[in-house]
């Protein structure tokens, strides 16, 4: 997808979006998966009935075990990131870890990194679900942040190399578009 702007142009200032060629102030650069995939795709009285769902974890069947946690990718020439708020499925004994270091000060130091999946299907990139991930935990008040360690995927290469400007408004465009 051609940029539509100049691609030089600072993420802050408005863009006309290559997708609805519409002018829009700021440029968006967080997305959230508001549950697991798993989740997401039950019906209403299924989740009642076999699921917890808080802000940061979720429990399904009291056997499947979700983090929330975020994904960055950096902005080359930029000190902005594109960001992912996204859950992996973990273990239960790392879901319980990670429970139990929740409000611990200095957790990044002591715990983690923990090995998870990705547990959200991402429409702009090759498929994401299942992606084996690093867990590694930030400090109180902050999400763990997520790494992909599948190194050839793309979102892999994006989150080590960067994306320029014009990628994140391209990825912007397309999140947008696709609600």
């Amino acid at each position: 997808m051609k940029d539509a702007i100049n691609t030089d142009q600072p993420l802050s200032d408005g863009w006309r979006c290559a997708t609805c060629g519409e002018s829009h102030a700021g440029l968006p650069l967080s997305f959230a998966a508001d549950f697991p995939d798993m989740y997401a795709n039950m019906k209403r009285e299924e989740r009642d009935a076999r699921a917890v769902i808080g802000s940061d974890q979720c429990i399904i069947d009291q056997q499947w075990f979700f983090i929330r946690g975020c994904l960055e990718i950096p902005i080359l020439g930029s000190d902005e990131v594109f960001l992912w708020a996204l859950w992996a499925s973990v273990r239960e004994e790392v879901f319980d870890e990670i429970s139990d270091c929740w409000q611990m000060a200095g957790r990044e130091e002591i715990r983690g990194p923990y090995k998870g999946r990705l547990n959200n299907s991402l429409a702009v990139y090759p498929e994401t679900l299942d992606l084996k991930l690093a867990i590694v935990m930030q400090p109180v008040g902050t999400r763990p942040l997520f790494k992909i360690e599948e190194a050839d995927h793309p979102l892999a290469i994006e989150q080590q190399s960067g994306i320029t400007c014009a990628r994140a408004r391209e990825l912007a465009a397309l999140i947008l578009h696709r609600r």
